[in-house]
């Protein structure tokens, strides 16, 4: 229900009252995508997804006591994410330090620092806090840092088309289908895909299989087989797609590769 898009038509929508939220551990270093309950404007959000052309209901599987102790908006996103993309584009843009910076809602300085210090691992700037060229070509990508300065670095070492196909499967949810009730038969279709060696060589594996799948096959085919070996069709398509992005934006970035 949660969308940017009004569909005619919608009389009723059930609301589950959870979310998956982004949030980043400045002591672990970890992004992860928890799931929890929503704020009480994503809910009146949810709601309004029915009953747009005549009245609608709205089903909460919840209580309205659960609502009404409920936030009333959820927690800016700039307040639970890793900062070292902000800070880069603010760097480049010249908008001085993100200390400085007037938010309305302010990160806590621990962010800061632990996205300033990233940044500083990854050569994008410099002590002094200046961008070096590194930095600048991370820019050219809408992604962590992080996953940016990997094609960066794949591209010195010429294995740039390995690297976004990697880079791709990192952003994207993992096409391997694993249904509670099939896990065994799941893992049986993907073992021959495991390679000791690295799971990056494994997810190289499941892409040239599948990418050579689909050119032998129709489309339904494909997805007939995708469903058969527990691979999720959509998340294929997804992951294809962000792989001839960035395989444009790495022409782009370097013309000769």
């Amino acid at each position: 229900a949660e969308t940017s898009l009004t569909v005619p038509g919608i009389k009723y929508v059930i609301d589950s009252g959870l979310a998956r939220l982004k949030r980043y551990s400045y002591r672990t270093k970890i992004q992860r995508l928890p799931i929890e309950a929503i704020a009480q404007a994503n809910a009146a959000q949810r709601a309004g997804r029915c009953g747009r052309t005549s009245p609608g209901i709205c089903i909460r599987l919840y209580s309205a006591e659960d609502f009404a102790l409920r936030p009333l908006y959820t927690e800016p996103e700039i307040l639970r994410s890793n900062l070292a993309a902000v800070i880069l584009q603010m760097t480049d843009s010249g908008l001085g330090a993100m200390e400085q910076f007037p938010f309305l809602d302010p990160p806590d300085a621990r962010f800061i620092r632990d996205g300033e210090k990233c940044l500083l691992e990854l050569g994008a700037i410099t002590e002094a806090k200046q961008l070096t060229r590194t930095g600048q070509q991370l820019l050219a990508f809408p992604l962590d840092p992080r996953l940016s300065r990997i094609l960066v670095a794949a591209e010195t070492r010429q294995v740039l088309a390995q690297a976004v196909v990697i880079v791709a499967a990192l952003s994207v949810q993992d096409v391997r289908d694993r249904p509670f009730d099939k896990a065994q038969a799941a893992d049986q279709a993907h073992q021959p895909f495991a390679d000791e060696r690295s799971d990056f060589v494994t997810v190289l594996k499941i892409w040239y299989h599948l990418h050579t799948q689909q050119q032998h096959l129709s489309n339904k085919q494909f997805r007939d087989y995708c469903r058969s070996h527990y691979f999720a069709y959509v998340r294929f398509k997804d992951w294809q797609d962000l792989v001839s992005q960035l395989t444009a934006l790495c022409h782009e970035q370097w013309p000769s590769t």
